[in-house]
């Protein structure tokens, strides 16, 4: 046994003591009332698959364990926010027995062996709980024939419209697919700006359909092109919706209540403002496929998040809880879940009162000013080349065919 693993072991009382404690400070009085003695018994065993992909040097165990709870608790119906909450906890305890215990190299390569497993463990979670999601949307399409809707209404069933005054709302409501945003979504979410717009209104509330714990689990991966072609062109359904409510000449709110997963978070950064719940979560996933994401979406992200976030969550597609999303003023307003809906119609209902003429110009000066970021010709024909390389990668197909077979990848970086 390695000497980070005997010690982990035999500081697992004080390890477990520590995680339950740093689990209770996390809590939101959303959250289930969860048994003390069951939630250490949980703790206790995560930390047992820890110990032993930390001594093995391997975290083959913890990718293996991470993706059996995710599915379990999908098959439940939860989301699996409180998974991440016990991960964040254990690793918070992790740390503290290291730091305590040891110094120098010996201190340092710990906590390298630690973080790459917690890491890996991590992206398991939520590479499995995404593949889930998709295959869900899959299934419930073929259940239903595959179909769009009726003509003239794209992705019918998928949006709901409704005007109150001058605010309009649209309700993601694909429950079976938990709000993918694929080619008929995206196309029904232009299609219900296009209703608003006709209808005149003067601010906008995108949310999910009431009790939903997902609120999108992002791009459709089955849609996307297996190599040899820009998997995120400017053609791409998302990247239509995206600038639809990015040059939508009012404001549009996005109210969140639930998980927001990869392609999903470019979509409530498009939006104007966030309003948020204690629920909420948010994670940018491209690299649990290999995907390289484009330029323009990451202007999204520099656009409202310092570059050291950015990197943080692009890099290790851990998501990022409600309370850090309010700290790094990634939403507005953070408040509680009782009290969400009823808050967003007063912003919005504020907003809708205001010169509409003024509101929107000023809009539209603000996309302007941030969307056009000048780039020589070469420097941008350089970023292609570098993306196109990613995209025509073994690495970029292998991450498909896992994401299919719903395993691990194993990227060789080629």
């Amino acid at each position: 046994m390695t000497d980070t693993a005997v010690l982990l072991t035999s500081g697992t009382t004080v390890i477990l003591d520590d995680a339950i404690a740093a689990l209770d400070r996390g809590r939101t009085p959303h959250d289930d009332a969860v048994d003390a003695s069951e939630a250490r018994h949980q703790l206790g065993e995560l930390l047992a698959i820890v110990e032993r992909s930390v001594d093995g040097g391997d975290p083959s165990p913890l990718i293996g364990y991470a993706a059996r709870l995710a599915e379990e608790r999908f098959e439940s119906g939860c989301d699996i926010s409180e998974l991440h909450g016990a991960f964040n906890a254990l690793e918070e305890a992790l740390w503290r027995c290291l730091t305590t215990s040891l110094t120098g190299e010996d201190l340092i390569e710990a906590i390298g062996t630690v973080t790459t497993v917690l890491g890996a463990g991590r992206a398991s979670l939520a590479r499995a709980y995404v593949t889930l999601a998709s295959a869900a949307t899959t299934d419930a399409g073929a259940a239903t024939g595959g179909t769009a809707g009726e003509a003239g209404e794209p992705g019918h069933g998928f949006v709901r419209v409704d005007v109150t005054g001058w605010v309009g709302t649209l309700t993601l409501s694909d429950r079976h697919g938990l709000n993918v945003l694929g080619a008929r979504m995206t196309a029904a979410i232009i299609d219900g700006l296009a209703q608003l717009r006709a209808a005149g209104v003067r601010a906008i509330i995108l949310r999910a359909a009431p009790g939903m714990r997902v609120w999108s689990a992002g791009h459709d991966v089955h849609e996307l092109p297996r190599g040899r072609r820009d998997p995120l062109a400017y053609n791409d359904p998302l990247e239509q919706a995206l600038r639809a409510i990015r040059s939508f000449p009012c404001p549009v709110i996005a109210m969140v209540h639930g998980s927001v997963w990869g392609g999903a978070f470019d979509l409530v950064l498009s939006c104007d403002l966030v309003v948020a719940d204690e629920t909420a979560t948010f994670a940018i996933t491209p690299v649990n496929i290999g995907l390289p994401y484009n330029t323009t979406g990451l202007l999204h992200f520099l656009g409202r998040l310092p570059l050291n976030l950015v990197k943080e969550m692009f890099f290790t597609a851990a998501p990022l809880d409600a309370t850090r999303a309010k700290e790094w003023l990634v939403v507005n307003h953070l408040v509680p879940e009782s009290e969400v809906d009823a808050f967003c119609v007063a912003l919005a209902e504020q907003m809708a009162s205001k010169a509409p003429l003024a509101v929107a110009v000023i809009k539209e000066q603000l996309r302007v000013l941030t969307d056009f970021q000048p780039v020589a010709a070469q420097v941008y024909e350089r970023i292609q080349g570098l993306r196109r390389d990613v995209y025509d990668s073994r690495d970029y197909l292998e991450g498909l065919a896992a994401f299919t077979e719903k395993r691990p990848p194993a990227f060789e970086g080629s």
